[in-house]
This record gives C-alpha cells, sequence and structure tokens, in this order.
C-alpha cells in the first residue's frame, strides 16, 4: 500500500510544534492578583521614602508598559518585585506599597500577592471607558492645558483600559484576580453620572476578563477632605453591589489638601488591604502568627487603646511593623498602646518574659 504522505507530514509537523512549543505554566491558585486604576493618589505623590521602603519577595507587580528613571526599570508584562514607585518609572510613592505589603504580613505564607497598576494623574473616570472612549478623550487633549494626560495615557499606548486588560490577562496565565483597586474621584466625582461610568468600567472589565463580580470585588477609596466627592463616592455600593468603600478619614495630606502624605498612603493602602481580608476566604483571615508561649498573656483592644497583659512579667515588649521598624513598648505586667500612638495597619506585638517568647499580629485602627 501507498503511504499517506501528506499525513505523516503532518504528523511530523505536529510532533515538531509539540517539541518547540513552549510549556504553559500552571495558573498558581495561590498567587492572589488585584487590578488597580484611577488617577494621581493610586499613582502616587509623596516622594519615596529615604531609604527605600523594603521589598517583599511575595509582592509582585507586572509592569504595563517598560520604562527606566529615577533609579527604576520596569519590563512590560514581566513580574517584578513590586517596589516603589510601583505604577510608573515617573511615579511616585503609591497607596499600593502598604496594601500589598499588608496582605502579604496578614496571609500564610503561601499566598503570593501581585498588582496590575494603570492610572493617569488628574484624569476624569471617562479617560477609563471601554471601546476606545477613553482613548479618543485623551486624543482631544492634544495642544491644550491638559495635553500632559496626553503624553501620560500615551505610555499605555493612548488607551489606558485596554492597557489594563491587556496586562490582566497576561496575570491570568500567573495567578487569579481576587478584587479591583480604584482611586479616582478628585476630578468629577460629584458630577452626575459618575458612579454609572465606573459601573460601565467595572463591568467591562469583568466580561473581558471572564470575571464574576461576586468573586472580584471594587474597592473604591475616598477622595481627600471634600465632601461633594466623598459623598459620591461613599454612594457608590448603591449603584454597584460588589463595591466597598474605603476611608480616607484621618488620613494626612500634603500642603496642596489634594495628595496624601506617606503616613497617608500607607494608612490607606492598609484600609484597603483590611477590606480585602474581610472578602477573602475565612481561612485567609487575620490570626495570631504563633501559640501563646507566655502564660497569661492577653491583648485586649477598647477606645483607651490596646491593653497588654501577662500574668509573669515582661522582660521585653516591643511592637514591629510590616517594614521592619521595632519600636520597644517597655516592660512589666501590663502596658498599653494608645489612641493614635501608631500609624493604622498590621503590626507584630514580640514580648519576652522569664526565657518564654510569644509573637503575635495586631491590627491597630484609627
Amino acid at each position: 500500500m501507498k503511504p499517506n504522505t501528506l499525513q505523516f507530514g503532518m504528523v511530523i509537523a505536529t510532533i515538531c510544534l509539540a517539541i518547540t512549543q513552549p510549556a504553559q505554566a500552571a495558573v498558581d491558585p495561590n498567587f492572589y492578583v488585584f487590578l488597580a486604576f484611577g488617577q494621581s493618589n493610586m499613582e502616587g505623590n509623596a516622594a519615596v521614602p529615604t531609604p527605600a521602603p523594603a521589598t517583599y519577595s511575595r509582592f509582585q507587580e507586572l509592569p504595563p508598559l517598560t520604562c527606566t528613571g529615577s533609579g527604576a526599570s520596569r519590563t512590560q508584562n514581566v513580574w517584578m518585585t513590586a517596589a516603589s514607585p510601583i505604577v510608573r518609572c515617573d511615579t511616585k510613592y503609591s497607596l499600593l506599597d502598604y496594601f500589598g505589603k499588608t496582605l502579604v504580613d496578614s496571609l500564610p505564607s503561601t499566598i503570593k500577592i501581585g498588582v496590575v497598576p494603570v492610572a493617569v494623574g488628574g484624569t476624569p473616570i471617562l479617560g477609563f471607558m471601554p471601546n476606545g472612549v477613553g482613548k479618543a478623550y485623551y486624543a482631544s487633549l492634544a495642544g491644550t492645558s491638559s495635553s500632559y494626560m496626553l503624553t501620560w495615557a500615551n505610555e499605555y499606548g493612548g488607551d489606558p483600559y485596554a492597557r489594563l486588560v491587556a496586562t490582566a490577562k497576561v496575570a491570568q496565565q500567573s495567578g487569579v484576580i481576587k478584587g479591583i483597586l480604584l482611586h479616582q474621584g478628585e476630578t468629577d466625582a460629584f458630577k452626575s453620572g459618575w458612579a454609572d461610568s465606573v459601573k460601565t468600567i467595572y463591568n467591562s472589565l469583568l466580561t473581558d476578563l471572564s470575571l464574576k463580580a461576586a468573586d472580584v470585588p471594587l474597592l473604591a477609596g475616598e477622595v481627600y477632605n471634600n465632601a461633594g466627592q466623598i459623598a459620591a463616592i461613599d454612594a457608590l455600593p448603591k449603584t454597584i453591589s460588589t463595591a466597598y468603600v474605603i476611608s480616607s478619614a484621618g488620613c494626612p495630606a500634603q500642603s496642596d489638601n489634594l495628595h496624601f502624605t506617606v503616613p497617608g498612603y500607607q494608612t490607606l493602602g492598609t484600609r484597603y488591604a483590611q477590606q480585602m481580608l474581610k472578602l477573602l476566604p475565612k481561612n485567609t483571615s487575620l490570626a495570631p502568627s504563633s501559640r501563646a508561649g507566655i502564660p497569661g498573656l492577653r491583648i485586649e483592644s477598647s477606645a483607651q487603646g490596646i491593653a497588654i497583659h501577662s500574668d509573669m512579667a515582661f522582660e521585653r515588649v516591643s511592637l514591629v511593623s510590616v517594614r521592619g521598624e521595632e519600636t520597644l513598648l517597655g516592660s512589666g505586667t501590663d502596658l498599653r498602646i494608645l489612641p493614635g500612638q501608631f500609624r493604622p495597619g498590621i503590626y507584630f506585638l514580640r514580648a519576652a518574659s522569664n526565657g518564654a517568647v510569644d509573637s503575635r499580629k495586631i491590627l491597630i485602627e484609627r
């Protein structure tokens, strides 16, 4: 019988393709990915602290563009350890720093956190509308006093929404999208239709990325001290049932009364993380980091602060921030952390008494 040379050739071609095609890495269900978009307070507008904040290997970012500048460099679509400035090489300190670090510090060591950030300072919500609407808006700014936004949008190919989706699809090859973070509204949250526009963007992201609203909540942060914008943002859950508002109360701002300071971003980022922790599966909720090793150790929170008690005198008690900054609280059997003594966030309480050592995670709220 004469061999079927065409069929034989197809088999050889298939084998060659299988050999040369790189293996697709499996999606890691323990790699939690968060999309982040907005305007200048999502970019970050405070100078990056010196020395540079510590980095966490379990906190990753997926750059939406390739850039260099100010000692920073990013390669588009290549995961890297998150380091400030997180959004672009020419941005500054962002709320995403403490958001990621708080989650890493609060979740089991098997969990990694990743962020996909796209932000344009000054942009109205129109700039993130899908189907080319946002792209057309930026193009219309050419030659105007707002052309700086076009310059930044062009770093995302002229269409920030499209770049966010494209980068998110790359992220989905490695991890699972668990939430969407929004900080926008200084420009136009007070205007009629703002919430509807946010809903359009949110629903479009869910559709384009094959996500379910029940699995991917929207976390929207309040702006600084503007009653009109804050009221509109606070009402967002009436339009989007899976939206949650992050309070900016008590977050210090810069002298422009618009952008937050580094402590302000840290507090805001911590609050985003705290809300997300409430929405993640119960087995990932905040819990003590180790079992008690000091007899009678009790930690109680009230309006008067956090009381720390032990049946045996403490030789040393200290509080360690997620950045590794340690503050000695003292010794004895009863200690107290007063309201306002430390910035809100998650800390490690370390105590030593008569050879026993204990470590607890505690949450300091405003």
